[in-house]
């Protein structure tokens, strides 16, 4: 083999590194073994942290900036994208609601709420949005939505018809049914598309509770305590739709989220955010071109294969017969080789380190590694010396 092709499609390291950051630290990688190497570089996202960057370009939007309420209820400056000539309007959750905003010990997923991103949504709204992308994922919340629907004019009623203040998950449990009637007026015809990061539906075995709770701060001991008042929740929403919201896939996503923006309004699609954004970014064609793919992304793991940006691309890659492989932060657990679609999964740190530790190295372990990669792939040895992984 002369020469390799190779396309580099990486995801956010979060908290550490940018899609672009982690994709240029592995193309220097492989430019410091084979400066002629040709390498294309395509930074994605699922539909989480980075969604709205890659969106702005192809959508043609200028970039906005609001105040908003943090998941916590602070004020913060929050930056969304709108094309006045289409009337497109894009909101990343992760922006108003995302983890990226608390400190770990901020945490709370029975205070933490999405309103402040139904507040973009109404900012979108006041500009006069006809069709408004919503990426969901990367959130600090797991208030199944209601945050996001009571900023858009959703009613909750007690069982004699009174209206119910709710200010956190808990109020939830005090509300019998929901009317839609002033936020349907609000969004009139306004078409939704929301762009989900993950295929786990509201409740279950694969729900949102029992699946992303820990990550928001729900201990074990708590698990039933928040997938009781989600299934309440869900009850709520499908009763208030008279549809099944419990089945939708991707409904679980950011705390399930999309659930509620399915259960509210008739013009709302969801979408798989990765292979959205990879159709959008003629991803796939490219693939056809190259002789392997490089990806990445803080952890890989089970639910990778769930609508996770990485694990779409192996999927598309393993279609194609092209061999996709993964570097990731940290390697699951339950991760299994067998059933997964990658070619192979690398772990980029060498040694036991702190957290901190390793996310300061993130750069220069992904450069390490790719170039270490591409020269196993062509089997030579490096034209400079290397690093070493730290």
């Amino acid at each position: 083999m002369d020469f390799v092709n190779v396309l580099i499609v990486p995801n956010p390291f979060k908290n550490a590194l940018s899609a672009e950051a982690a994709g240029k630290a592995m193309k220097e990688g492989i430019i410091a073994y084979d400066p002629n190497a040709e390498v294309e570089m395509i930074p994605m996202a699922d539909g989480g942290d980075g969604s709205l960057k890659l969106l702005i370009e192809p959508l043609g939007a200028d970039l906005m900036s609001s105040v908003v309420l943090d998941p916590i209820g602070r004020k913060i400056h929050a930056q969304w994208g709108f094309n006045l000539e289409t009337r497109t309007a894009i909101i990343e959750l992760a922006e108003a609601s995302g983890t990226r905003l608390l400190k770990s010990n901020e945490l709370d997923p029975f205070k933490a709420h999405t309103f402040g991103t139904g507040e973009l949504i109404n900012e979108a709204l006041a500009k006069g949005a006809q069709t408004i992308y919503l990426t969901v994922g990367g959130s600090a919340t797991l208030d199944g939505g209601f945050g996001i629907l009571k900023a858009l004019g959703t009613d909750f009623l007690d069982k004699s018809g009174h209206a119910v203040a709710v200010r956190q998950l808990a109020d939830l449990s005090l509300v019998a049914a929901l009317n839609f009637d002033r936020l349907r007026r609000n969004l009139n015809q306004v078409n939704i598309e929301v762009l989900v990061d993950v295929e786990n539906t509201l409740c279950g075995n694969e729900g949102a509770v029992r699946i992303y709770g820990p990550q928001k701060g729900v201990q074990p001991h708590q698990i039933q305590v928040f997938e009781d008042i989600i299934q309440h929740w869900g009850n709520l929403l499908s009763a208030a739709s008279n549809q099944n919201i419990f089945g939708l896939v991707g409904g679980g996503a950011s705390g399930g989220v999309p659930a509620a923006m399915a259960a509210c309004h008739t013009q709302v699609t969801l979408h798989m955010g990765a292979l959205f954004l990879i159709n959008l970014l003629k991803i796939p064609e490219k693939i056809l071109d190259v002789n392997f793919i490089l990806t990445c992304e803080g952890k890989i793991d089970n639910q990778t294969s769930y609508g996770k940006g990485p694990g779409v691309i192996a999927k598309l890659a393993h279609d194609q017969k092209v061999a996709c492989i993964g570097l990731c932060g940290q390697l699951g657990a339950d991760y299994d080789a067998k059933t997964s679609f990658f070619h192979a999964v690398f772990p980029i740190n060498k040694r036991l380190l702190s957290p901190a530790l390793a996310m300061e190295r993130t750069a220069s372990n992904l450069r390490y590694l790719a170039g270490q990669i591409y020269a196993l792939m062509l089997l030579k040895p490096p034209e400079v010396a290397d690093e070493g992984i730290t």
